[in-house]
């Protein structure tokens, strides 16, 4: 009798753990894109992300995750949280009694892990030397992140390197994200929708019309037209991968990031499109005349409004492009960055070579589509370890 009741208790404990093993492959297989296009965004190693949402949400099932989707265990932070919040007791003590700590609370999961990645990078006084490591070195990050306190526990780097290991989640540390598109949000195939700055939106697919998409929305094609300033027909053929809106633009941008550094060739309307405001409060805000585009390496300001005009890009007779400063300075043919009050030309004496000067808030990976050259080969001829690049620093193109 004894033997059965040992052999049913082993039985039961075996199909315990592989029901929790099983959660835990569910719960990277639903979150690994969106930890990956967080790497290439942030820095934040995508084996790191997986493995302390794993960790600190117990796979998506803790009352946290559940009741406010905080898959991460990121309180409020007194002034610093300005969003929905909510309370439960946890490690906080007032006057030696366990009080009720505040925590975010997020409109979705998705919005969970880019205020984590957000969290670990504009939080530089406590995390900022993590940032200095390679991504693909998550023993390192793991301990970076117990010495800098992000929980109490004594094994909190243990047990991150243990599922990073446990699940392999390190091959995803060298993986390339799902889409070039550099805001491009990750849902559930099942969703529709996508989300930008909170606001509903699609990509466009191939051989798509306003009026198409409206059906398959089941929407109006004029509220299509409307919203998206550059959609001025509702039978306009739009190209793939376009992002549409099928809601009102914002008038400010909701995310922490405070300004836009203007990429070549970019437009107002691209950047308007990629953080979800509209054109006209954009252009407004940062003192852009009609007519007019920033210069690369200028600043567009998301939030508050711009003290003075950005410096301006014009078309020249022979197409070729300058930038327009007080005092009109004309650029050589070869592509310059301009950073703040100064410039620098990217291009060596070499007609044969091609070099990138890095500018702040730019990709490995946004530099690689705009060359049209694979991150690995990018990576490849410029001794890169990691796809983590800093402000200032040359790439080899070819």
């Amino acid at each position: 009798m004894k033997k059965i009741i040992y052999s049913l208790f082993f039985l039961l404990l075996n199909a315990s753990i592989l029901s929790a093993n099983e959660v835990f492959h569910q719960y990277i297989a639903q979150y690994k894109q969106i930890a990956i296009q967080e790497m290439y965004r942030t820095g934040v190693p995508a084996s790191i992300t997986l493995a302390q949402g794993i960790l600190e949400s117990n796979a998506g099932r803790s009352t946290l995750a559940k009741k406010a989707n905080n898959h991460f265990g990121i309180k409020c932070g007194g002034k610093q949280w300005k969003g929905k919040t909510y309370h439960r007791k946890d490690d906080d003590y007032k006057r030696g009694k366990l009080v009720k700590s505040c925590f975010r609370k997020y409109k979705n999961s998705q919005a969970s892990y880019l205020d984590h990645s957000d969290f670990l990078k504009n939080n530089a006084k406590r995390y900022g030397f993590l940032f200095q490591l390679r991504t693909t070195d998550y023993k390192r990050w793991a301990k970076g992140l117990k010495k800098a306190g992000y929980a109490t526990s004594k094994t909190y780097d243990r047990k991150l390197i243990k599922i990073i290991e446990e699940y392999k989640l390190y091959q995803y540390d060298t993986a390339l994200p799902a889409s070039s598109y550099p805001n491009r949000p990750i849902v559930k195939k099942e969703v529709p929708y996508l989300y930008i700055n909170d606001v509903k939106m699609v990509y466009a697919q191939e051989g798509d019309t306003p009026t198409s998409i409206a059906k398959r929305l089941d929407t109006s094609p004029s509220r299509i037209v409307s919203y998206n300033e550059q959609i001025t027909a509702e039978h306009q053929f739009l190209k793939k991968e376009t992002p549409v809106f099928i809601q009102k633009k914002r008038k400010r941008f909701r995310g922490k990031q405070k300004y836009h550094t203007v990429q070549s060739d970019e437009t107002l309307y691209d950047i308007a499109q990629l953080y979800g405001l509209r054109l006209d409060r954009l252009a407004r805000k940062n003192k852009i005349p009609s007519g007019k585009e920033a210069a690369a390496g200028a600043r567009i300001y998301l939030k508050r409004k711009a003290k003075k005009s950005p410096r301006f890009r014009i078309n020249t007779p022979n197409n070729t492009s300058k930038q327009e400063t007080n005092s009109s300075i004309t650029l050589p043919e070869t592509e310059t960055i301009f950073q703040e009050d100064t410039y620098q030309d990217s291009t060596p004496n070499s007609q044969s070579t091609i070099y990138h000067t890095v500018i702040q808030g730019e990709t490995l990976w946004r530099i690689s589509k705009k060359y049209d050259i694979p991150v690995e080969k990018l990576m490849a001829q410029n001794n890169l370890q990691s796809t983590t690049i800093r402000t200032g620093m040359t790439l080899r193109i070819k």
